[in-house]
């Protein structure tokens, strides 16, 4: 069976590193043949997992020797042969689908790279009033080129709450022109103010992984 298997999760990940740490520390450890490292989400909050996919089956048990002692920023990580799942079709969606995902409650942030196809470009900000609307969103962040749709209109979705739960803040999902520009929209805006509806407001600003 782990003849056919090319992906590996790793689990106990801190939430804190992304793809490109843990990209430098396997490398570190010999692991070779590694197409994507994709960060594992629940409702778009890293779920101390990552999954490795590999470019053949081949170098599953050579990896795997290579990661038995592995540890990020001092935390062992254990490493076991991962079955992928069956792709969700949310990830081929656009801005449209995302939207219209949205106003379902089905965009849920969960998986691999939290199911968003350009995720290298999307950034979460949140702690944002709760009454905060994507027009008035995009108002605030006129001075970061966030992608358009083809209608002009900016990619930045509202995302729903999880079911059954109840929050003061919201949550957005935006879509910017570059990978540059969206780690410069994390840099200026994570753990900073933002002055909203008059108010000084903590957000949070991260890159999906």
């Amino acid at each position: 069976a782990l003849k056919q298997i090319r992906q590996i999760i790793l689990k106990n990940v801190p939430r804190t590193a992304t793809s490109t740490d843990i990209r430098r520390v396997i490398n570190k450890a010999g692991v070779r043949g590694v197409s994507d490292i994709a960060i594992d989400y629940e409702y778009f909050k890293p779920a101390e997992r990552a999954i490795l996919t590999l470019v053949s089956a081949d170098y599953l048990k050579p990896n795997l020797r290579a990661l038995a002692n592995l540890s990020i920023s001092g935390i062992p990580v254990q490493a076991q042969p991962h079955v992928a799942e069956a792709q969700s079709r949310s990830r081929m969606r656009g801005h449209a689908g995302r939207v219209e995902a949205a106003l379902r409650g089905t965009l849920l942030g969960n998986g691999s790279h939290a199911g968003i196809a350009n995720n290298e470009l999307t950034v979460t900000l949140g702690g944002l009033p709760a009454q905060t609307s994507t027009e008035y969103l995009a108002g605030v962040l006129k001075d970061f080129k966030v992608a358009k749709t083809m209608k002009g209109h900016p990619q930045i979705v509202k995302l729903p709450l999880p079911p059954d739960a109840f929050s003061l803040t919201s949550k957005f999902l935006v879509t910017l022109t570059s990978i540059t520009e969206a780690h410069r929209l994390v840099r200026k805006l994570h753990a900073s103010y933002l002055k909203l509806y008059g108010e000084d407001i903590l957000i949070t600003a991260k890159i999906i992984n």
